[in-house]
């Protein structure tokens, strides 16, 4: 039945043009319920997991990777879940059930670690982070915490985040090997954040004292009773230069792919990876590299700069980063927010929960330099409320249900930046708006 289910799969793939379709995945797990023990994979298995960066990272180590000569095979589109994970092991072998590539990255959902992790077992299991995530789905920091912890396979290697002191405790019978960021110039020694996921030692449960913030709960602290505290990272980043594009990591340079912070995490880790792993020419193939323009790109037109950046919906720390980016671009900006889940939207006219709102950072968007905020989707009213209890004049907010109609609110003889935030699921809308705007300045 094995062999059935794999011919199935690969000749879908071959005949379909849906190649991002993860039905392939579906098919052969639906012939076979135990394809995963049965497909031949790679010596070496990457996987990736977290609230936030998983993709992106993973992009990042499968284009490195490839540019070292390595053959691989990943779900990097983001398809996290049991299919998509099966057909990314089915195209790492041939029809006769043989390892056509040398490394597998495997993207993870973290709440399924429990059902991935023991067929999968990865030689290094890398978690960027854990936050609060969407309201109905994930819970607490806590559960996932539990889920990810009850999967883990001893003898997996851990890259765990340092400065998050929920994740940096994972995997107590595992090997683990620590990234992280020292104090920055723009640190903060008080949390300014809705969120900060942890506030109490987990040993004693006194309140932690933190040195500083890089954001919401990420940073450095230390219980005053038991002397808990952060672990030391093997790979420490010292040094940002935003004008040079350059990042000082175990005072090594490496080449800065994008100035978000969550992203220069996520460059961080894959460098803490890669080093582990030996590979040799690192920086070089860096400086090839591009966020995926799903999650990040930036256009220039004439003397207009238009940013689009992906932020999941109901997700309040994913949310408030994008939020906090937008506030540190410099010129006269216009915003474009779009964050409305489209599949709840389709089942019953309206997310269910919106709660998330006001734990995010919209007082990011208290700033004179924004000269209109633009909001599409059903929900549009719900965040104009949260945004007015965050103080931001009511007279820069507008709203529109239809978000491919929020490009007409905008102002662009007086702009320098237009900047659109939008979920996972309103990319092509996105792309879109930026063909409205190019047009309405031919």
């Amino acid at each position: 039945m094995f062999y059935l289910s794999l011919w199935v799969s690969k000749l879908y793939l071959l005949f379909t043009k849906k190649k991002n379709n993860d039905r392939a995945g579906s098919l052969a797990l639906k012939l076979d319920k135990n394809f995963y023990n049965h497909v031949r994979k790679p010596k070496i298995i990457i996987g990736v997991t977290g609230t936030n960066g998983k993709t992106t990272t993973c992009n990042f180590l499968v284009d490195i990777l490839q540019a070292n000569n390595y053959k691989v095979t990943s779900n990097k589109e983001g398809a996290n879940f049991l299919p998509g994970i099966a057909k990314a092991l089915m195209n790492g072998v041939n029809i006769f059930n043989k390892s056509k590539v040398d490394i597998a990255v495997i993207e993870f959902d973290e709440l399924g670690s429990k059902k991935v992790l023991p067929f999968l077992k990865p030689n290094y299991i890398a978690v960027t982070n854990l936050f609060s995530d969407t309201m109905k789905r994930n819970a607490h920091t806590d559960y996932v915490f539990n889920k990810i912890q009850e999967g883990l396979p001893k003898e997996s290697i851990l890259f765990l985040n340092a400065d998050d002191l929920i994740s940096s405790q994972l995997g107590k019978k595992n090997k683990k090997i620590y990234f992280g960021i020292s104090k920055l110039k723009d640190d903060k020694k008080v949390n300014l954040s809705q969120v900060q996921d942890i506030r109490v030692c987990p040993k004693c449960y006194i309140p932690l004292k933190f040195a500083y913030f890089h954001y919401h709960h990420l940073g450095k602290a230390k219980c005053p009773q038991c002397g808990f505290t952060n672990p030391h990272p093997q790979y420490q980043l010292t040094n940002i230069d935003y004008d040079k594009k350059q990042l000082t990591i175990n005072n090594e340079k490496y080449f800065l792919v994008n100035d978000g912070l969550f992203n220069i995490y996520n460059e961080l880790l894959t460098i803490s990876i890669l080093k582990e792993m030996g590979i040799k020419n690192i920086n070089g193939s860096l400086k090839k590299l591009e966020i995926v323009k799903t999650r990040f790109q930036k256009i220039k037109i004439k003397n207009l700069e238009i940013i689009s950046q992906m932020a999941k919906g109901q997700n309040p720390i994913a949310v408030s980063r994008a939020l906090d980016y937008v506030k540190k671009l410099s010129g006269k900006k216009e915003l474009i927010i779009m964050l409305d889940d489209i599949y709840d939207n389709k089942a019953s006219n309206h997310s269910e929960v919106m709660s998330w709102l006001y734990d995010s950072d919209f007082e990011n968007l208290n700033d004179v330099n924004i000269k209109k905020i633009i909001i599409g989707g059903f929900r549009s009213c719900d965040y104009k409320v949260r945004m007015l209890l965050a103080g931001i004049d009511a007279k820069k907010i507008f709203t529109s249900q239809e978000e491919i109609n929020t490009y007409k609110y905008l102002d662009l003889k007086n702009t320098d930046k237009v900047i659109i935030i939008h979920d996972i699921y309103l990319n092509k809308t996105a792309n879109d708006i930026i063909s409205k705007i190019e047009d309405a300045l031919r």
